[in-house]
């Protein structure tokens, strides 16, 4: 069974995605190989910012804020974002996946969910288009 930092995460969402905040991200992921999911890093830039930490062993959580527009009115789209490494092993990859919806938990509220599993593609209009209602397929690859 996993445990989570949940004050952690939710301290560093609550300084990201405050009102008037139309971009910014929160990353968690597993303290030194265990099941105990920490804040890895946070920021207020785009969702590219991530690419360079997510880690090709691992699983890790992002949500990210993204500009959007509904009715000609600006609004955000925040998405939750499971990332499953490519490396991660078979055994490990079953273990874990089962945390993926404990953890959206407590990064909630979200608009859309998907999946990452690759980090070519880990950008705004990827995010944007995966995560738009009736687009289709909810896994960036």
């Amino acid at each position: 069974m996993a445990t989570i930092d949940t004050a952690g995460i939710k301290q560093a969402m609550s300084q990201v995605f405050v009102d008037g905040n139309r971009q910014g991200w929160v990353l968690a992921g597993y303290e030194n190989k265990s099941y105990h999911i920490v804040l890895q890093g946070s920021g207020f830039g785009k969702p590219e910012e991530v690419q360079p930490l997510l880690r090709e062993d691992e699983f890790q959580y992002v949500m990210v804020r993204i500009p959007d527009q509904k009715d000609e009115h600006p609004t955000v789209r925040d998405i939750y974002i499971a990332w499953q490494g490519p490396k991660v092993k078979i055994v490990d990859r079953g273990k874990r996946s089962t945390h993926t919806g404990i953890v959206e938990e407590v990064m909630r509220p979200v608009h859309a969910t998907l999946t990452a599993i690759s980090s070519k593609n880990f950008n705004e209009d990827t995010i944007r288009h995966r995560s738009t209602p009736g687009k289709g397929s909810h896994v960036i690859d």
